[in-house]
């Protein structure tokens, strides 16, 4: 059987037959890809009220991309530039974090994802990070992130030291939350992290959107092989 793989997905307001209400949107991507890697993606909407055991029957945990984190819970006013605010998702995505960890499954955590997961370590965020939004098409890489020995990060890149990557982020970790590691740079931009003992690997940039037989698609075959570990031990 295919490990299933809890993939978050925000709401969002957007024009509908019924007028501008809230709908669940998540581009096919994310799931295209954990499909591919051989998981079978369970999509998780945001819900008011997430109940203890939402993640007991899941392996594998994929936090997606998206819209701003509230810069209150690092304990900042926002940027001008700051967007897409949605406090319930902040809420959602923290509790099924906090399952996933409890439970040890894997966590794969994409942009915001990463971000999400610094802020709950206790970091910080840079909200407005300039030259980090590419204009050339999503499966094309914009730059070249350092990578870290040793890391999963280098073991998808079949250890090599440098991968390029597309890049669509205006913000970036500041602080580094508690127990991470990083594993990637651009500069002075962290661009990777991981946490071993919580079992999650972190990325700024979409692999999702970079081509199939990429080391971007073997972070997905690599989280959805630890995932199947999980389903075989239990």
């Amino acid at each position: 059987m295919r490990p299933l793989i809890a993939v978050s997905a925000p709401r969002e307001v957007m024009p509908t037959a019924f007028g501008e209400i809230d709908c669940t949107k998540l581009t096919a991507a994310y799931t295209d890809a954990v499909y591919a890697a051989g998981g079978q993606p369970v999509i998780l909407p945001v819900v008011d009220d997430p109940q203890a055991g939402l993640l007991e029957r899941m392996d594998g945990l994929v936090l997606t991309g998206g819209g701003d984190i509230d810069p209150v819970l690092y304990g900042e006013t926002p940027h001008p530039k700051v967007y897409g605010i949605r406090r319930d998702r902040d809420t959602f995505e923290a509790a099924l974090y906090t399952q996933a960890v409890d439970l040890g499954l894997p966590i794969l955590a994409i942009c915001r994802g990463m971000q999400l997961i610094n802020v709950l370590r206790g970091g910080s965020l840079i909200q407005e990070v300039p030259g980090h939004w590419q204009e050339r098409p999503k499966g094309q890489p914009d730059h070249r992130v350092g990578v870290a020995a040793g890391s999963r990060l280098s073991e998808a890149c079949a250890g090599g030291d440098t991968l390029e990557v597309n890049s669509y982020h205006h913000q970036a970790i500041g602080v580094l939350g508690s127990g991470l590691t990083v594993t990637g740079r651009c500069g002075d931009v962290i661009e990777a992290v991981e946490d071993s003992n919580a079992n999650v690997v972190a990325v700024q940039w979409h692999p999702e959107h970079m081509p199939a037989g990429s080391a971007h698609r073997a972070l997905f075959e690599q989280f959805v092989k630890r995932a199947a570990t999980v389903r075989s031990a239990a």
